[in-house]
């Protein structure tokens, strides 16, 4: 990317971006853009996120490009997301998509988050305290996952997303998950010093917002607010953030920077919430003028921005589900079919080890990658699949582990038979790469079997109350739009890493509020 794209987020071209998708797409309903409360800014009511999108992997920007154009114009990362690579993608989709003239970059809300030290992020801080010069405030919560939300970092930070975003300003800049002092300061049995724990903690907010509200002041974000999974808590969960006390730190860093508490630029947060942890809509954690109410409705009352992440995956007594059914075969002989999968996969492993050996080349390409994982994969999944915890578990496996290192011995190989046996090497990966898939397939299916048998009393408890032509809404549809109908949201954020999913997730830009939120709440909680 050689320069920066100039600009930022505006009312009018906002407006005139929902104008034009609206025109185009007469099915869409009257509430698929709505202001982003807190800003004069225009938003669809579905945002892409982010979270394990890496600017490598061409499906990734094929599906950016396809959700703006289908008229999604809000995008959420962090600088943590794949380690850069979110950030990398977004603004090379950005500098390609405007360089065509498909879209003006004032048409698109930019929202990133600050905070994780992941990564190169970890690795510069644990470089910076070898030499003596360590960043300030810096919580080692864990191996593999420091956090730190002071100035100079956030400084050194915006430098590093606004390089890697190709953007001179960001439009919503987010502390991401500030509780984590709270959360070491409990892991580190501080429970008796609760108050002066929270005491330091928001004081440690408020210095950060006072960076935040000088980086609106040199024109580097136009508003701020804080990412937190811990708004809905209880009050009494030590590792709660009210919205009440981030609110108060907000006006007196506007005090501090501009002599008037009135000028805030806190304008947004976001927060969990779904059908299975709706304590943002029912846990009343806030007080807001003698009343205690939720932080949904707190939100509402103080005019900011409500962003909702993890609309689909929800945590529950210690279990995840996923709010989406997937396809499968209801009445396949799985068993019978994954034993003749694998008899198939282990008959070409078997075949392609004992041709390679004979060409001599097994040598050359077992000195690059580890290439026995590739000579035994139906064995080796027969013996972890009883530890894989459920679909997104697998999915993790499979795209983060398994297909990554087939690619790259497939790859080695290829070049090392490129010359004598080409040929007769791309009929044998033909084989190889179907039976792979063969098994793959049978797998995914089984585990969206089960899925859909765990889900399927929620989609039957939604139905009682939505109509029949609601009721034929995919699960995943029916949820997100439950996030998007419930008062005091403005935008529900969703991975769409795949094709079928921008197309899934954008379908509820054509589809009315949900007359009845709690009503949902409700009826969930009784078969959950």
């Amino acid at each position: 990317m050689t320069s920066k794209i100039t600009g930022y987020a505006t009312s009018q071209a906002t407006q005139a971006f929902a104008d034009r998708m609206n025109a185009q797409n007469p099915s869409f309903e009257a509430n698929a853009y709505r202001r982003l409360t807190g800003t004069d800014l225009i938003t669809s009511k579905i945002g892409y996120g982010t979270y394990r999108v890496h600017d490598q992997n061409e499906t990734h920007v094929e599906t950016l490009e396809t959700a703006i154009e289908a008229g999604c114009n809000l995008i959420d990362t962090s600088s943590n997301y794949t380690d850069g690579g979110s950030e990398t993608l977004i603004g090379n989709v950005l500098q390609k998509m405007i360089s065509a003239n498909k879209i003006k970059r004032e048409e698109i809300i930019l929202v990133s988050k600050v905070g994780y030290m992941q990564g190169q992020n970890l690795e510069q801080a644990q470089q910076r305290e070898a030499s003596g010069n360590p960043w300030e405030d810096v919580v080692k919560y864990m191996e593999g996952c420091w956090h730190c939300i002071h100035p100079d970092f956030l400084t050194d930070q915006w430098t590093r997303s606004t390089d890697r975003l190709g953007l001179e300003t960001i439009d919503v800049y987010l502390l991401h998950n500030p509780e984590y002092f709270l959360s070491d300061a409990k892991n580190r049995s501080s429970l008796s010093s609760w108050d002066t724990t929270q005491d330091k903690f928001y004081d440690r907010v408020y210095r950060a917002f006072v960076q935040m509200e000088q980086f609106v002041a040199d024109g580097k974000i136009r508003y701020y607010g804080i990412s937190s999974n811990t708004f809905p808590s209880a009050q009494t969960d030590f590792e709660y953030v009210s919205l009440n006390r981030v609110h108060e730190a907000a006006t007196k860093a506007a005090e501090t920077v501009y002599g008037d508490h009135a000028v805030s630029h806190f304008k947004v947060i976001q927060l969990p919430y779904n059908l299975v942890e709706p304590e943002a809509l029912t846990e009343s954690n806030n007080e807001i003028n003698g009343q205690r109410i939720a932080v949904l409705e707190a939100a509402k009352s103080l005019g900011l921005g409500v962003l909702v992440n993890r609309p689909l995956n929800a945590f529950k007594d210690n279990r995840m589900t996923r709010l989406a059914q997937y396809d499968h075969r209801p009445n396949a002989d799985y068993p019978q079919m994954m034993t003749l999968a694998e008899g198939a996969l282990t008959q070409i492993e078997t075949r392609l080890e004992s041709t390679l050996k004979g060409w001599g080349i097994f040598d050359s390409v077992q000195n690059q990658v580890n290439v026995h994982l590739f000579y035994d994969v139906a064995q080796q999944l027969g013996g972890f699949m009883p530890r894989v915890q459920d679909r997104n578990h697998w999915e993790q496996i499979l795209q983060q582990h398994l297909i990554p290192q087939i690619n790259a011995y497939l790859r080695q190989t290829g070049i090392a038979c490129m010359n004598q046996h080409q040929t007769e090497w791309e009929d044998l990966l033909a084989q190889y790469v179907q039976a792979l898939n063969t098994l793959f397939v049978i797998i995914t299916e089984i585990f969206n079997r089960v899925e859909a048998e765990k889900v399927e009393p929620i989609s039957e408890a939604l139905n009682q109350h939505l109509s029949d032509e609601q009721g034929t809404l995919s699960l995943s549809q029916r949820a997100l739009n439950f996030v998007t109908s419930s008062p005091g949201v403005s935008v529900v954020l969703n991975g769409m890493k795949r094709e079928e999913y921008v197309e899934d997730a954008m379908g509820i830009m054509e589809v009315p509020n949900f007359p009845q939120p709690l009503a949902l709440i409700e009826s969930v909680a009784r078969v959950h």
